[in-house]
């Protein structure tokens, strides 16, 4: 606590993905989509991953049951069985459709209202591999199996970025990206028969602040202690900072080696400390360390299964979940803070 200063301020900032991760060609396909456009805008910190594309094997539907069943499939050594069970996706169940259409492919479910891509005929729901990934990890009523969902959602992290004015969208789809296209130029396949375009995702976090302010007895209260307010972008510009100077991604020119310094971050502002986690069940590995996000299923928040950085005056801690603080998720999804 400063000398004289009656009270104190700490945050921890979640990320937490607007949507489902895409791969580089569905970016391509979305772009063009008001809808997806508008939830991609809400993002300006984003992500870019590898990994060998998903696919789905063995589709088969029983008509009588009104279940999908199949293989999720990553390379040759990921198989997870699956069900999905269509008259309890919520989707279905609301829109009181008494017959629907699927459509199903290696790649892709969807599910219509009316004849496949007939004229007056609307999607009800649809399942890409990485959404039925984030579908499951929400605990979506309706997906049955995919247990391993957390071994799935496992990445080789390429790139950090934000958007330093405007949003993620403008910076990394609808504009060219630099690093964007290094990494589809210069990314070797990773699985014999599937293109880079769909081995690389990327992922539209929204970054959202908890701010704690502990006040002495003798603090003498003003309006401003009860405002809430704070500056989004100097909190997005530190996130970045922080994540790549301690996992230095491979595509990442500027490493920030003097992080937490910075002239547009939080260093030097009225945090005493402050820290970042992921609130998804996704895991990002580099050359240079791991970070594994975590998310309760029931409550939307994270567990002690995930990873921290924390940072306090010029110190800076990469928290490891099962090293450096108990792995297993507190009751409720609670999460209990390291301490330094």
């Amino acid at each position: 606590m400063p000398i004289g200063s009656t009270s104190t301020k700490s945050k921890v900032t979640f990320l937490e993905t607007v949507y489902p991760p895409i791969s580089n060609q569905e970016a391509v396909w979305f772009q063009s989509d008001p809808e997806v456009e508008a939830l991609l805008r809400r993002s300006d910190f984003y992500m870019i991953g590898g990994r060998a594309e998903a696919k789905y094997l063995d589709l088969a539907f029983d008509s009588e049951t009104d279940i999908v069943t199949f293989n999720f499939a990553i390379a040759d050594d990921f198989r997870d069985p699956v069900a999905i069970h269509i008259r309890e996706l919520p989707e279905i169940a609301d829109s009181g459709a008494d017959s629907f259409w699927i459509e199903a492919g290696d790649k892709g479910i969807r599910i219509w209202d009316g004849p496949v891509n007939g004229k007056g005929s609307n999607v009800l729901e649809w399942f890409t591999t990485e959404k039925l990934i984030w579908d499951r990890s929400r605990g979506r009523s309706g997906i049955h199996g995919l247990d391993r969902y957390r071994d799935a959602a496992t990445y080789d992290l390429l790139y950090v970025g934000i958007a330093k004015v405007g949003d993620s969208f403008d910076r990394l789809i609808s504009r060219g990206h630099k690093a964007r296209m290094e990494i589809l130029s210069n990314e070797p396949q990773r699985y014999p028969g599937a293109r880079v375009s769909d081995e690389i995702f990327l992922f539209l976090f929204h970054v959202q602040p908890v701010i704690m302010t502990t006040f002495e007895p003798t603090h003498d209260f003003e309006n401003d202690d009860f405002s809430g307010a704070y500056e989004q972008k100097p909190i997005v510009a530190d996130a970045e900072k922080a994540f790549v100077s301690l996992l230095k991604p491979e595509y990442n020119v500027q490493l920030f080696k003097n992080y937490p310094k910075g002239a547009d971050g939080l260093y030097g502002s009225d945090y005493v400390r402050y820290g970042y986690s992921i609130c998804e069940a996704v895991t990002f590995n580099t050359a240079h360390g791991r970070f594994r996000g975590s998310r309760n299923p029931l409550t939307g928040f994270i567990t002690n299964d995930g990873d921290c950085i924390f940072v306090e005056g010029d110190a800076v801690q990469l928290y490891l979940s099962g090293v450096d603080f108990p792995a297993a998720p507190a009751l409720g999804g609670k999460y209990d803070l390291p301490q330094a």
